[in-house]
């Protein structure tokens, strides 16, 4: 039997619990890993030049990339790569003219990995606008970064007034949360494409946020508590001391997330005690998805605390899905319609009409019926198919249809079939969106000035 005798905790956002304190990092990624089928690791990508190249640079650097020699053209790669975002037009127009297989292979490369940097680096927002409707505001702001908003149980919204230019994303987004009390919910509700907003969701006045690029770092809670186990001897005292927080990402720009164990490197509160626990646990928050996941930071109490803990820094092990696919399945008057992707297929067939409803079933198969590795690109296609979290069903009109259920009809080594009810008319396309690449990323946390439970 446990008896608690301790538990202290802080809320952030309410008075107990609002710090003025924020530490925002510029976005530094660890070295990575990429699982996709015949992928490799992506060359680093270099600092961006402090000076805008001319024309006549980017020019004479896509020209080298035909050199016979091979310093010439890797030098004149890393020197485009470096470029960034202002060599992406020249680069385009080089591609799709004369060229040969090299040039071909270093620009694809290039581009692929200067878009690849930018979606780490996280969207940056333009808005200048007086008095408009927060409503329209969010539906802006999101918009330019790829997603679109959802809003829970919202009437009439305040009207707001806003002047961004090329402002980070979550930076713009905590500004809107201070103006109207909306922002991000944790869970998501529907689609896991669009961005869900509710009313004292997850940011606002008084919240902590470390941002970091893409994603955003806010501190939910912090617990302690103390336990006497009488059914050890000596009534064993166990302590627990750990920050509930939530990781943000936005919805459509990246697929569902496995989010692992915090690692905490540096962590002291004022009297300089260290806070680093020496049994951190070993966490693991799988197939996350809706832009709001949380995670835990397991810290160690100190035998004389402070009242603040002064500086916590370590990274998330975060296994992010990229490279998004979207599938369309025309239904066929009779016979299978199917596509592959990942090396994954998918089909729908048997459409049909039964006690005024539509019918259909739906099947995934894996590769060859073999045994997957779960922690692979295959494994994680597979995952997003069968759990359905990403279907439009569409009538030949374009117009969407609601499914009324989804039937497990059975499955085995090969994969798995369902029988789908659809409401409010006849199915004639499956849509699905699917997110082909896997990436292990550490995200960094920066926080200071937390108060102590």
């Amino acid at each position: 039997m446990y008896r608690q005798l301790i538990r202290k905790w802080v809320a952030f956002g309410t008075a107990a619990g609002t710090v003025a304190a924020m530490a925002c990092a510029v976005i530094s990624f660890a070295s990575s890993a990429v699982w996709a089928a015949g992928a490799a690791e992506p060359a680093a990508v270099p600092a961006v030049a402090a000076m805008k190249p001319t024309s006549a640079q980017l020019n004479q650097w896509i020209k080298q990339l035909a050199s016979q020699r091979y310093a010439i053209r890797h030098t004149a790669a890393k020197a485009l790569l470096a470029a960034g975002d202002s060599a992406v037009p020249a680069m385009k127009k080089a591609l799709a003219g004369m060229t040969t297989p090299e040039m071909r292979h270093l620009l694809r490369e290039d581009l692929d990995n200067i878009a690849h940097a930018d979606l780490l680096r996280g969207p940056l927002i333009t808005l200048d606008a007086e008095n408009i409707s927060a409503r329209q505001a969010f539906d802006i702001v999101c918009r330019q970064a790829g997603t679109t908003p959802h809003f829970i149980n919202q009437g009439v919204m305040p009207q707001v007034t806003i002047h961004a230019h090329d402002v980070p994303f979550w930076k713009v987004m905590q500004k809107l949360a201070v103006l109207t009390g909306i922002s991000p919910s944790m869970g998501y509700y529907g689609n896991p494409q669009q961005m869900t907003l509710i009313a004292n969701g997850v940011l606002g006045k008084g919240h902590i946020v470390d941002m970091q690029g893409a994603f955003a770092i806010t501190p939910q809670s912090i617990n302690y508590s103390r336990n006497v186990n009488f059914m050890q001897s000596g009534a064993a005292t166990n302590e627990s001391f750990n920050i509930q927080a939530a990781l943000l990402s936005i919805p459509g720009k990246m697929g569902p997330m496995q989010i692992q164990q915090a690692v905490v490197t540096k962590a002291v509160d004022n009297h300089g005690n260290s806070l680093i626990s020496a049994t951190p646990g070993n966490m693991w928050y799988g197939n996350q998805m809706g832009g709001v996941a949380n995670f835990n930071i397991a810290l160690q109490w100190p035998h004389h605390p402070g009242t603040r803990i002064a500086e916590l820094k370590g990274y998330i092990p975060v296994t992010v899905s990229l490279h998004k696919k979207t599938l369309k399945l025309k239904f066929k008057a009779k016979g299978i319609a199917s596509a592959t992707i990942g090396g994954v297929t998918v089909s729908v067939s048997h459409r049909t009409m039964q006690n005024g409803m539509w019918h259909f079933t739906y099947q995934i198969k894996q590769p060859g019926g073999a045994l997957i590795n779960p922690n692979s690109a295959t494994q994680n296609v597979m995952n997003q198919l069968e759990q359905l979290n990403n279907d439009t069903i569409l009538t030949a009109g374009g117009r969407t249809i609601q499914t009324n259920g989804w039937g497990g009809g059975g499955g085995g080594p090969q994969g798995m079939s369902y029988n789908v009810n659809v409401m409010g008319g006849k199915p004639a396309v499956l849509q699905l969106v699917v997110f082909t690449r896997q990436e292990m990323l550490q995200i960094p946390i920066n926080l200071k000035n937390l108060p102590m439970p």
